[in-house]
């Protein structure tokens, strides 16, 4: 009986290890959400139930979440590799990264606040710790406007030379000497010249990042990491589209 006990105990240790490891570990698939939180289809003109959550603050203005909050798995900021960037200012409570509870913990507090990660990046010294913005979210969710402002670029370029990306350039209307870069979405839905409206205006959607390429931002989530990135500039407001 002693023996028989003895076993039991050794294999439900084994299994509770087995379970903690796998959320421990972040995972090489897509985010999922269940069903009743699909993601918002790009041919919905009305802005999401959480348009004005407020995720960081730019020289003062709003930055609002661009993706659903069902949707999100991790807001992180970072440096990047760009002396010219305009640092974000964060907005709720950080949280840390090293331990199971902090990785599992969901990205807004009990009260509906938003909690966030800060993680080391490309440009170390050569802009502000805070000067990259990036929302996880799910492949194919609608980006909505963050700020109100006009589109001064919609450009397709090769991501690391390789894979396709779209970068959607936006000029604060609050600031037009700011102007905000949105980058790894797919499905473009504006132009330039197109006046955007914060919380409600479609940029597209978050695209899906191939397997081979690692996202700094997985070691937060329990997926691949995919999301949405921002980085702000100061320009000359005449050459904000240039």
């Amino acid at each position: 009986m002693r023996r028989r006990l003895a076993a039991i105990g050794i294999v439900l240790s084994v299994v509770v290890v087995a379970i903690v490891a796998a959320y421990s570990l972040p995972g090489s698939t897509p985010a999922q959400i269940p069903d009743s939180d699909a993601p918002v289809a790009l041919d919905s003109g009305s802005s999401a139930a959480n348009a004005r959550t407020v995720v960081a603050r730019l020289d003062g203005e709003d930055v609002l979440l661009p993706v659903r909050r069902a949707s999100s798995t991790a807001i992180a900021f970072h440096p990047v590799d760009n002396p010219n960037t305009v640092g974000f200012a964060p907005v709720g409570d950080r949280l840390g990264g090293g331990d199971l509870g902090t990785r599992l913990a969901d990205i807004f507090a009990g009260g509906g606040g938003v909690q966030y990660y800060l993680m080391d990046g490309q440009g170390g010294e050569r802009s502000p710790s805070t000067a990259g913005l990036a929302v996880g979210s799910l492949p194919g969710e609608a980006v909505r406007s963050p700020v109100d402002g006009r589109v001064t670029a919609v450009k397709s370029y090769k991501l690391l030379g390789r894979f396709d990306d779209v970068e959607i350039d936006v000029q604060l209307a609050a600031d037009p000497s700011l102007l905000l870069v949105i980058t790894h979405m797919a499905k473009p839905r504006v132009h330039v010249g197109d006046e955007l409206s914060a919380g409600t205006t479609i940029l597209g959607a978050v695209r899906g990042f191939p397997t081979e390429v690692q996202q700094e931002i997985r070691q937060f989530t329990n997926d691949a990491g995919d999301h949405v990135q921002m980085t702000a500039v100061r320009v000359a407001p005449d050459l904000a589209g240039f």
